[in-house]
């Protein structure tokens, strides 16, 4: 017994390797050791390396030393950390980071989710009747597409999460489709949850919808009043597994919205909605590799021409009830990528729920790859293809390639191997031209599947080596050390003080390496996320003379940086970006302290009327606060007041510690942002935070010495734990109400 245990384990992991699952988690394996392996690795894709490596970095080191990451004080002169989607601090696969260094814990992340994505699309194919290997096949194309493997070009670390729970999220919803069942409802439920909480709440919402368009494609047959509250009872299970997910994180969602609501998101318009929609020339990126549109992954959708062809056979067979589904999904998907080149954008934008949120309408066009590839399935399932739809769909493809080619732009190399695979293709299908139908059978399969993994390979390769040799990637080396350079020259100028105030800058990205301020402990005057105060948004493009930038929400223009490298009085930037100094970067003599006393306010209707009297009169900060109504403060003084002090004694991750003397009462004033969370306690008695001078905290000092200290907390933090753990536990409730009976049933229970 004790001989043949060894030989029993072996069996199983043979078994498990040869099952589902292990077949998926070989493909996320070797996916994920060739990105990591590859030169550039993934590491170096844009997002990743400005954004999604430093957060990664500031969950690590706040946890391990002890602390919770509310607020990040490091860019955007400081913004909440933990309520920003993106930082993804709530999601389990995620804590890998803070266990791991970040290599190993990034090829984990990536390989559990892209053994996520392929056992669901296996599952899937097998459940619809395509045969094991061809469902394998499929997978590996869906792992290796535009809109995935594109994702990760762009380092978009969130969406890619997004889209490896899209096949569950998919099977889920035709499992419920099928049968409406709690077992299935509560596993929508949990996978909905982990599709937000992954952090791209843009991919989250679009999942919901193109599984709504699909469901009700799915249902437009007769008897049609039976099949309509069919539909309905669909959409209602959809929409309450949404509602229940949100409550299961709420404890991320309240300070998400929170965020949002002080964020430099504009009221919804068309023109934010459909800011880097796509063209129509964007449907043969289906079939030909192409370059990414302005740096855009999401003008990538290629699945291979095999793929795109069995596709648009499948999308023919209009009987089958999932087939309206997937085109009602796709058609108006990339209807929608199109932007306000068609009157249906607009129409939706109306009509369809949070659509003015989000921008990058061409993300859209998703819904479409994955239709094409579902209806290959249902084409792949007998092998019988007629042979007229084979051939319009042929010269269809034909025509798209030729274009291609005619254009002349880079991916011409890549349409004339297409072409001449379709060429060959087109031969064979005249060659069969003595039956009405095609038969493939299985030689025929088998060459036809090798030709997809070719074509997918050949696809992923061909757009790494743009994002290799320029696209996404082209300003990586350059600034790949820029954040230790920074440091290095912070440190000869003593600018790193021992209280740990991080010294301010004023230069742009490839100087500093947007998001190395978090590991490198300088402080950027902007940043490099979706969501910055509105409040210190507008200052920055208002005080250098530039209009309020919304379109592009994500970083500050290099426009704002030519109006000289200190054009904001009371920022207390020490070092800015001056063209003609040597390399670029000036000293400021006179910075100014980030903490000081004032003795004269005024009190101004809300933050908007403050920036215009900041930028338009001029005010000097240091002399003048503008508080909003309604405000009390101390009594306007002409003039300074002698023998004052402001000294910061320690400044932390959330909270600052300061003592001040003051021969009268004062305004303390702080050069951070506020924001509502913040408080603060004056020689220990609780005091209130105020807004001032559009984006500083300020708060009342009495005459003589005080010890103050502002410390954040994140406002709706505490109410959304208490309803996730709520909800949670009725999840686990029914869960197991559920088990125990069905252990009832089978005698399991007496």
């Amino acid at each position: 017994m004790e001989q043949s245990q060894p030989r029993l384990s072996g069996h199983r992991i043979v078994c498990w390797l040869m099952s589902d699952g292990g077949i998926s988690f070989i493909l996320a394996l070797a996916i994920s050791i060739v990105l990591l392996g590859m030169q550039p690795p993934i590491t170096q894709a844009v997002d990743y390396r400005l954004m999604h490596r430093f957060y990664k970095f500031y969950l690590r080191t706040t946890i391990l030393s002890g602390e919770l990451p509310l607020w990040n004080p490091y860019i955007a002169l400081g913004r909440p950390f933990l309520a920003d989607s993106e930082t993804a601090t709530f999601y389990p696969p995620n804590w890998i980071f803070i266990l791991l260094p970040e290599t190993p814990a990034l090829f984990g992340f990536l390989t559990f989710h892209f053994w996520l994505a392929a056992f669901f699309v296996i599952k899937l194919a097998r459940r619809w009747g395509a045969p094991h290997i061809a469902a394998i096949v499929l997978a590996f194309v869906w792992l290796a597409s535009g809109p995935v493997l594109g994702r990760l070009e762009g380092g978009l670390l969130g969406y890619f999460c997004g889209l490896a729970y899209w096949p569950c999220l998919f099977y889920l919803a035709e499992r419920l489709r099928e049968r409406l069942c709690w077992q299935h409802w509560m596993a929508l439920v949990v996978a909905v949850s982990g599709s937000f909480l992954g952090g791209h709440p843009q991919c989250f919402w679009l999942i919901g919808v193109a599984l709504s368009l699909y469901l009700v494609g799915a249902h437009l047959e007769s008897p049609w009043p039976k099949n309509a509250l069919r539909c309905a009872l669909c959409l209602g299970a959809l929409a309450g597994a949404y509602a229940f997910a949100l409550l299961l994180c709420a404890v991320q969602l309240l300070p998400t919205v929170d965020l949002a609501l002080q964020g430099n998101r504009t009221e919804p318009s068309i023109g934010f909605s459909s800011y880097l929609s796509m063209g129509w020339a964007s449907l043969t990126s289906f079939f030909v590799s192409q370059p990414i549109m302005e740096g855009w992954p999401d003008s990538n959708l290629h699945i291979g021409v095999i793929c795109t062809l069995a596709g648009l056979i499948g999308l023919g067979r209009w009987r089958d009830v999932r087939v309206r589904g997937l085109w009602l999904m796709g058609a108006v998907g990339f209807v929608l990528a199109l932007g306000q080149r068609t009157p249906l954008f607009v129409m939706m934008f109306h009509i369809l729920p949070g659509m003015g949120l989000f921008r990058v309408p061409g993300r859209y066009a998703t819904f479409s790859v994955w239709a094409l590839l579902m209806a290959a399935v249902i084409a792949w399932r007998d092998g019988r293809v007629p042979l007229r739809k084979a051939m319009a769909v042929l010269i269809l493809l034909m025509a798209g390639t030729a274009y291609v080619i005619w254009a002349g732009d880079e991916p011409g190399h890549s349409a004339l191997v297409i072409a001449v695979l379709l060429t060959g293709l087109a031969l064979l299908a005249v060659w069969h031209s003595r039956c009405a139908v095609i038969v493939v059978g299985p030689a025929g399969r088998s060459m036809l599947l090798a030709l997809i993994c070719i074509n997918s390979a050949a696809g992923a390769v061909d757009m790494w080596s743009y994002y290799q040799h320029g696209g996404v990637s082209r300003k990586g080396a350059k600034i790949a050390d820029a954040g230790a350079k920074m440091v290095d020259i912070l440190q000869k100028k003593n600018l790193y003080l021992p209280n740990g105030v991080p010294p301010r800058l004023f230069v742009p990205s490839y100087f500093a390496q947007a998001g190395g301020d978090i590991k490198y402990s300088f402080s950027s005057v902007a940043g490099y996320g979706a969501l910055t105060s509105m409040r210190v948004w507008s200052y920055l493009y208002a005080g250098t003379g530039l209009p309020v930038e919304f379109l592009q929400n994500t970083y500050l223009s290099n426009d704002a940086y030519r109006a000289g490298p200190f054009p904001f009085p009371g920022m207390n930037i020490v070092a800015g970006w001056r063209n003609g100094s040597p390399g670029g970067l000036f000293f400021n003599p006179h910075p100014g302290e980030r903490a000081y006393l004032i003795y004269a306010w005024e009190q101004v209707p809300d933050w908007a009327s403050a920036l215009r009297r900041m930028v338009r009169d001029h005010v000097d900060p240091m002399k003048l606060a503008l508080l909003e109504a309604p405000a009390t403060g101390p009594a306007v003084t002409a003039g300074d007041v002698d023998g004052n002090e402001t000294v910061i004694d320690a400044f932390h991750r959330n909270s600052i510690e300061m003592h001040v003397r003051s021969p009268q009462p004062a305004l303390l004033i702080v050069a951070e942002a506020w924001y509502p969370g913040w408080r603060a306690t004056v020689n220990g008695v609780p005091a209130e935070v105020l807004p001032a001078n559009v984006w500083m905290r300020a708060v009342r000092v009495p005459a003589g010495e005080s010890r103050v200290k502002m410390y954040y907390l994140e406002p709706s933090l505490a109410l959304g734990a208490a309803i996730s753990l709520g909800a949670l536990l009725v999840l686990a409730a029914v869960g197991w109400r559920l088990h125990r009976k069905k252990l009832a049933a089978s005698g399991g229970l007496p």
